[in-house]
Order: structure tokens, then sequence, then C-alpha cells
């Protein structure tokens, strides 16, 4: 094999990265903008180490409880979002504790529902405040 023909299979890997990239953005997108209609959202991301990561998508009203949720797994670009209908209508401060007992292997349920439990406290906050002078 030739430092050219090495170049050409090397350049052709990093092309098809980019449209692999390309298509799970895309997908990425497609899934925050349905779950975004159903309220505010958390997400949450683990990388695995050899295997495949996920990550974690949750959509939830004013009082904590849970409109809608996604997940994809893997590591390549055939992974697609799958919905997590037995979270639907949990409260999320709820679900944080059965995700507490293992932190390790729960890790992206626990980041999307710490970061929703954030947005709905600033929510919440937010409108008591005032702007007087």
């Amino acid at each position: 094999m030739t430092i050219s023909d090495f170049l050409g299979v090397f350049l052709i890997l990093m092309l098809l990265q980019a449209v692999g990239t390309h298509l799970q953005v895309k997908k990425y997108r497609k899934t925050v903008s349905k779950l975004h209609k159903l309220g505010n959202l958390g997400v949450g991301a683990k990388r695995g180490k050899l295997g495949g990561g996920n990550i974690v998508i949750i959509a939830c009203k004013g009082d904590g409880i849970v409109t809608g949720a996604e997940e994809m797994k893997g590591m390549t670009i055939f992974a697609g979002f799958k919905e997590l209908p037995e979270l639907v209508g949990r409260s999320i401060y709820d679900l944080k504790l059965d995700y507490l007992v293992d932190e390790k292997k729960n890790k992206a349920y626990l980041q999307a529902i710490e970061a929703l439990e954030n947005r709905l406290k600033n929510n919440a906050g937010g409108g008591e405040e005032s702007c007087e002078p």
C-alpha cells in the first residue's frame, strides 16, 4: 500500500465520519424539537469507554411531571432515539431517587433530571424577583 493509497482511504474514512456525525446531529435536533413542545427539557449524556454511551432527553411541565423522554444508545450512526414511555407521568423527583441507587449506570438520566431541577428552580425563582429600580 502506497502513501497515496493510505491517504485516499484515510480521506474516505474522514468523509464517512463527517456524514455520520451530521446524521446523528440531525436526529438529535429533531428529537429535541419534538420534546421541547412537551415542556422544559433536560439532557444528559454518558460516554462509554469501549462500548457506546447514551444520551437521554427528558421533558416535563412546571410541576416536575415527565411528559416525554427518549434515549439514544450506541456508538454508530445507526443508533436512534427510542421513546421511554415508562417515565411519562412520573415525577422527576421520584425518578432521581430511583436512579441514585446506581449513579454510575444512570449518569445520563441523573444529568437530565438535575438539568430539569435547575431549570424549574430558576423558572420559579425568576417569576418572584422584582425588577424595580
